[in-house]
């Protein structure tokens, strides 16, 4: 049998193809570790080499029938980041890390915003990209952390921000979904009903997510079994997506309210995030590997220049917004000097998150028509960032004198 015809055979069968993926992963992510790069990076490459940028061994029906998975992993990844923000922990932070997520954030959106419209990137392709830039990927941050046992108010300050960021991310990206561009061109009547509609995606989301948790609470109390509690915490992810998708309300933020609501009606619950992220490895390795399948470098091959220059300003205005809003949110909450001078060095990483919000401009959303042109960009500066970021992480924490092992 020709090569050939095996990997047409793979790509026609479902199981086949799974395995495939998940070998694929595995093979790459073990590489990445043995040259100090993060597992995920490894899945990433390994979609890039065999998709159609390169190899073009995964072909595109092949492809398609995986769709389910981002939605999958990235409801996990919402109901995770909403877990992990209990009313107690809130409280603990204090107005300065909540005024600093905040402005970071906000710091990242407005500056690619304005300077990708600036360079005749259309506003339609523009402002989705602004939402995925306020994304962080605290995996590689905290790495870092632990790496070089960095302590100290700025380490304290970073895993409190990144632990907030991704969720403020969700919501801009939720809020992006739902505003309708398509009958803004008036900034009238139209446009103010469509604020009025992104806010009722947001109020839907809330209900769903908060009458999905308090059944899944009431459904818990009946078990303290951990394969239960994984069952049943698994199928309210899925109710989820289901009815969101169905209501037309954001189905990130409404796992992200699920999880807020599950971990605060009773302290029981927190361990349930971590029992499901233990149980999902195979399942964010075949989301990676089918991001980075999705880079199709004959996009930026087809727009030339231009692409190239967008992929700079966004990575550029994404760095400068992070930095300078952190300072400014510092300075106004009189956070010390060293978390102003550097707590926006360590937030430059970015992943996880940011490779899937591009994946849920559907067919049905207005940015659908410029979902490559997004979700090029976004990888190419996710590999990027993924460099830099660690380096500029570890910059910060020994400028900051709390990294205690030596270089």
């Amino acid at each position: 049998m020709m090569i050939a015809d095996l990997w047409q055979i793979i790509n026609q069968d479902v199981f086949l193809f799974a395995a495939l993926l998940l070998l694929l992963g595995f093979l790459f992510g073990w590489l990445g570790k043995l040259v100090r790069f993060p597992r995920v990076t490894g899945y990433i490459i390994a979609g890039i080499l065999f998709g159609p940028s390169f190899l073009k061994l995964f072909t595109e029906g092949a492809l398609a029938r995986f769709d389910f998975i981002p939605q999958l992993a990235l409801g996990i990844i919402a109901l995770t980041i909403g877990a992990g923000l209990s009313f107690s922990l809130i409280k603990k932070l204090g107005i300065s890390v909540i005024l600093i997520t905040v402005l970071q954030a906000l710091g990242a959106f407005f500056l690619v915003l304005f300077f990708l419209f600036l360079f005749k990137m259309p506003l339609i392709a523009a402002l989705p990209l602004a939402a995925v830039a306020t994304a962080t990927d605290p995996a590689a941050t905290i790495a870092v952390i632990k790496e070089y046992r960095s302590r100290g108010s700025l380490t304290e300050t970073v895993l409190a921000v990144v632990a907030l960021d991704d969720a403020v991310a969700i919501v801009l990206f939720g809020l992006v979904l739902a505003f309708d561009l398509r009958h803004l061109a008036t900034f009238g009547e139209t446009a103010l009903r469509s604020l009025s509609t992104s806010m009722l995606e947001v109020l839907g989301a809330l209900v769903i997510g908060f009458a999905l948790g308090l059944l899944a609470h009431l459904l818990i109390k009946l078990t303290r079994e951990i394969s239960d509690t994984l069952i049943i915490t698994l199928a309210m992810v899925l109710l989820a997506i289901g009815i969101a998708t169905h209501s037309h309300t954001s189905a990130l933020l409404t796992n992200m309210f699920l999880g807020l609501t599950i971990i605060n009606l009773s302290s029981k619950n927190s361990e349930i995030a971590d029992n499901l992220g233990k149980a999902m490895p195979p399942i964010y390795c075949i989301f990676f590997v089918l991001s980075g399948a999705q880079l199709n470098l004959q996009v930026f091959a087809a727009a030339g220049a231009t692409l190239f220059l967008w992929g700079g300003i966004f990575i550029l205005c994404r760095m400068l917004g992070k930095v300078g809003g952190a300072y400014l949110g510092g300075q106004l909450s009189g956070a010390k000097p060293a978390i102003k001078k550097y707590l926006g060095w360590t937030l430059i990483p970015q992943g996880g998150l940011a490779v899937g919000l591009p994946l849920m401009v559907t067919a049905a959303s207005p940015y659908f028509g410029f979902r490559p042109q997004i979700l090029n960009l976004t990888l190419l500066a996710i590999a990027f960032n993924n460099i830099l970021g660690p380096i500029l992480t570890k910059y910060a924490l020994f400028r900051a004198k709390e990294a205690t092992v030596e270089e």
